[in-house]
């Protein structure tokens, strides 16, 4: 993460796979823990962060110069647009990645606590993956595993 990104929450907001939460849970610790329980899940929320980081990565010198409009178009709900109405469509994705990572953070400190959050994940799974796919966000392209030469 970038740190001239302005404001600091956006910055936050950027780092939301690896950023300490609840006692110190990453989203992407949390992930490791959920695993256990729910492989699927976790592929499919990792694959969403990847897209959107990757979708990020050739934008962030536009964050980095325009954060704090960014910051204030992603809190306002008046219609008005950055330059790249791209950018702001990612990080409302990020902000449901966040929300479900919070969450997943509480559970992997306490997971007797109470149950997995498995309906807000499948939830925040759905929507992100809809708005990467009307953003045109490629899917990332697995190799399978290289054969020797025979």
């Amino acid at each position: 993460m970038p740190a001239e990104i302005e404001p600091p929450e956006l910055a936050l907001l950027l780092d939301v796979a690896e950023r300490p939460r609840t006692h110190d849970w990453s989203l992407r610790a949390a992930l490791v823990r959920y695993a256990q329980l729910q492989p699927r899940r976790v592929g499919d929320l990792l694959d969403l962060v990847r897209r959107i980081d990757f979708a990020m990565r050739p934008r962030l010198k536009a964050v980095e110069r325009e954060g704090p409009a960014y910051w204030q178009a992603l809190q306002a709900s008046d219609g008005q647009r950055p330059v790249e109405p791209i950018i702001l469509e990612l990080l409302r994705a990020m902000v449901e990645l966040d929300r479900v990572a919070d969450m997943l953070a509480e559970w992997a400190a306490d997971p007797a606590a109470s149950e997995p959050p498995d309906e807000a994940v499948d939830a925040v799974t759905a929507d992100v993956a809809r708005r990467l796919e009307e953003l045109g966000v490629p899917r990332e392209q697995r190799r399978g595993p290289t054969r020797p030469a025979s």
